[in-house]
């Protein structure tokens, strides 16, 4: 048995052996404290630039994907009206919010952004969040009984581990927050099984909550199921030592509670997705390919010894279409977690996170092994996701726990037997060296060998390009192995403190995850700065020329690289374009993308489809006259488009320095009203007579019911007006001689409610993707409504949970101030 600690605050000096720095107790305070701020300080080394807003940090889907376009709109939306937007009409000819997975809409975050700015409340969720990530494995493994180093080197292994700080250039926050949250929900669970205590079962349950608020269900989902084979595994351990049916139960049940309360707490945003699951792109299970897409390459493996291995942001060559991340955790929690495996392999909680490291490692290599096939038809639900790769956040976790493990049995050996232990060490340490030289020199003189084994195919290119890099990183790899051995050496052989020991292997963890991902590089690495959004969203040469149109139209950006980016949305610009997570499938259908969740343009280069949504400039290049200095692909591409654009519908309206603006001479009214009226069956012979160009659909709608309109040859004389035009409401006038059909170039959806002169009226799906509504003869006043189906009740699960946690917490707290009161009576 190990000796008693000494105080550090003894005056008396501890005895002079060759033990002396394990005479600090490191689990007493000051150093949880210590442990706790180091934690919160150490983002700052790749985040600190970021948080006063004198820079953005750059992300694909928060600059390219309009993330911070839609985050900057609902912030300004809430400031307004004091309520949220349930609809977007500037973008995809308007799309819902709520129901449509709008980001971390009901997340803390979104509070933040009422106070301060978006891009900078951007860069503090990335800085908290990555500090949460180390702060819920070290409370994890403190609550497994490690001590304070060890499950601080733990946290920072996996805070600073590639599945979390690459997401950053993806700007991924949902992911990035659910990988952050899931050891804090494990520690709940853990602390609530050891305590039999049901306040934890209800934060795991609002940990759990709070993952899925932030917008990114598949990594709750995998987070689940850790917590599922978590709960099985510590279930059953205490069946077996207490043998207590009661006990059992009242966990059990603890832990159905603590779930139920996770799904009403998040209520409030997936009631709502939950009623457009028939409406929206995504949601219907795909079948087989589609859930494999983005699985992980087997040979992706290899990215753990060097993220240079298969290019990543540099000079990809795998398998995948293209990678925004990387699965590098570093090289020493890989030392560590091998002498947690040689030395303390006995323990319960090594096999399980052996053998939950394993499991996680088949499944993110998804269809690429045959093991997937057990997931996708066994574990409900697994079958709509795509991208199993997504699960890696859990195995850079079990590798930090392992670590955590073999850095607390380097602490807490037993001194009798510390020479066996240093003879020990560094053999099989030094064999874990001498393998990734073995790779290094196989790398250096077999390059042909490689590229026939990992058969990088048609990029071959990328392969031979990315070489050098690789050949590189295996060095550093190796420089890296051997510093953490001789660290280990020294301390070993007392010549490092505890202190010392973490100190340098944090310093020594923390340069390797910055150098191999090249975080402080601006230009290559995956921690970007850019200009501020005042400078980066500032109008463009098209935007200028477009708000001097201050009429209700749309555009089509053809050819506008900006559009997705959210700049005409910032400046209120309505666009037939856009991105958002889950559109609507009659407007996918509608402009021919199909079950894409892309904005794809191709059948609005048609007249009746371009008309219809009211896209009255088209954004395109300024097409050059001479083509003779192209390839031959562009000089089609180029020549095509200027034989489109010459069509006399078409008028040149502004010529900018990158851009040139077309104006549609034939572009229909947001607002128009129709007397006659076609009956199609189906979605198909919609379409196809759209496209025929005796079809005029400024006289005629085609609908899928018959609106009880009789169809005369008498014109109709009309007059409408906008009113109001907001996301929750539109209200419009219109006047008309005869009845007739007022058609409204804006997406249809069954949660949008319609009264005419403050009466209910029937809401008409018109071309497939618009509204109409039936008109007497006369004036009229017409109000629009979005309510998303399931809101009312989703905003009620939620408060009811809400204020369950507050009663339970109070109840707590009194029921502690009852239990002191004896023992204040008894002294």
């Amino acid at each position: 048995m190990a000796k008693k600690h000494r105080s550090h605050q003894q005056e008396t000096k501890p005895p002079v052996d060759a033990s002396r720095h394990r005479t600090f107790d490191l689990n007493q305070q000051p150093y949880p404290r210590l442990a706790i701020l180091t934690l919160f300080l150490l983002p700052l080394v790749f985040y600190g630039r970021f948080l006063t807003g004198s820079v953005m940090l750059f992300g694909t889907d928060f600059i390219g994907a309009g993330g911070y376009a839609a985050r900057q709109f609902m912030s300004e939306y809430i400031k307004r009206h004091l309520t949220i937007a349930l609809w977007q009409p500037q973008i995809l000819c308007g799309q819902p919010t709520v129901a449509a997975f709008f980001g971390d809409l009901f997340y803390p975050t979104m509070l933040l952004r009422l106070l301060f700015p978006v891009h900078v409340v951007w860069a503090w969720t990335f800085y908290l969040h990555t500090f949460l990530a180390g702060l819920g494995t070290y409370l994890f493994l403190k609550e497994l009984k490690l001590t304070t180093p060890a499950a601080f080197l733990a946290g920072v292994a996996y805070m600073f581990s590639g599945s979390l700080l690459t997401l950053t250039y993806a700007g991924h926050d949902g992911r990035l927050i659910g990988s952050a949250l899931m050891p804090i929900a494990l520690f709940f669970l853990c602390r609530g099984i050891n305590r039999r205590q049901f306040l934890f079962f209800l934060l795991t349950g609002l940990t759990l909550g709070l993952q899925l608020l932030s917008g990114h269900i598949q990594k709750v989902y995998y987070t689940a199921l850790l917590l599922v084979a978590y709960f099985v595994f510590t279930f059953i351990r205490t069946i077996r030592q207490e043998r207590n049916p009661k006990l059992a139960f009242r966990l059990l049940l603890f832990f159905l509670v603590g779930s139920l309360f996770a799904v009403c707490l998040a209520a409030i945003q997936y009631a709502p997705i939950y009623g457009n699951l028939p409406y929206g792109a995504r949601g219907a299970e795909r079948g087989y390919e589609f859930a494999t897409s983005w699985s992980m390459p087997v040979a992706e493996i290899f990215d753990l010894l060097t993220p240079y291995f298969s290019g990543s942001l540099w000079h990809y060559w795998s398998k995948n279409p293209f990678k925004l991340h990387s699965e590098y955790l570093g090289i020493l929690p890989f030392l560590f977690a091998l002498v947690a495996l040689f030395r303390t392999r006995q323990k319960a909680e090594i096999k399980f996170f052996l053998i939950t490291l394993v499991v996680v490692i088949l499944m993110a290599w998804g269809g690429n092994t045959p093991f997937y096939r057990i997931a996708y038809y066994l574990l409900p639900g697994i079958s709509k996701f795509r991208g199993p790769g997504m699960i890696f956040f859990i195995a850079s976790f079990s590798i930090a726990v392992l670590a955590g493990y073999g850095i607390n049995h380097l602490l807490t050996y037993d001194v009798q037997k510390r020479q066996k232990i240093i003879m020990g060490f560094p053999r099989f340490l030094i064999y874990g060296g001498g393998v990734l030289l073995l790779f290094f020199f196989l790398a250096l003189t077999a390059r042909g060998m490689l590229s026939s084994i990992f058969n990088p195919g048609p990029r071959l290119a990328q392969f031979e390009a990315n070489y050098p890099a690789f050949t590189t990183g295996l060095i550093f790899a190796v420089l890296i192995w051997a510093i953490g051995c001789l660290f280990v050496f020294l301390f070993n052989r007392n010549q490092l403190s505890p202190l010392l020991f973490t100190i340098v292997i944090t310093l020594t963890m923390t340069i390797d995850i910055g150098v191999s991902l090249k975080l402080w590089d601006n230009s290559q690495g995956y921690i970007r700065s850019m200009p501020p959004p005042q400078d980066y969203f500032a109008p463009d040469e098209v935007v200028q020329f477009l708000k001097g149109d201050t009429t209700l139209y749309r555009v089509l950006p053809l050819n506008y690289e900006r559009s997705d980016e959210g700049e005409l949305w910032l400046h209120n610009i309505f666009s037939t374009g856009g991105q958002i997570p889950n559109p609507l499938q009659t407007y996918q259908d509608f402009i021919g993308a199909g079950k894409s969740v892309m904005f794809q343009a191709n059948n609005l280069l048609n007249p009746n489809f371009m008309n219809l949504l009211n896209v009255k400039y088209i954004i395109t290049y300024n097409l050059p006259d001479d083509v003779s200095r192209y390839d031959a692909q562009s000089q089609q591409f180029i020549n095509q488009l200027k034989l489109y654009l010459s069509q006399p519908q078409f008028k040149k309206s502004f010529t900018g320095v990158r851009y040139a603006i077309y104006e549609n001479l034939n572009c229909l009214p947001r607002l128009f009203i129709v007397k006659n009226w076609e009956i199609v069956p189906n979605k198909d012979q919609l379409l196809s007579r759209l496209m025929q160009s005796d079809f005029n659909p400024a006289q005629t709608a085609l609908l899928y019911e018959n609106p009880g309109l009789p169809l005369t040859p008498d014109s109709t004389l009309s007059r409408t007006r906008i009113l109001h035009y907001d996301a929750n409401r539109i209200t419009v006038e219109a006047s008309l001689t005869t009845p007739g059909l007022l058609v409204m170039s804006e997406n249809y959806h069954p949660d949008w409610k319609v009264k005419v002169d403050g009466k209910p009226a029937k809401l008409l799906q018109a071309f497939h993707t618009l509204r109409a509504v039936i008109l007497p003869a006369g004036d009229h006043q017409i109000e629009f409504h979005h309510q998303p189906r399931y809101y009312t009740l989703g905003i009620i699960l939620t408060i009811f949970a809400t204020l369950f946690l507050i009663l339970i917490l109070l109840f707590q707290i009194l029921q502690r101030r009852h239990n002191r009161i004896p023992k204040a009576d008894a002294r």
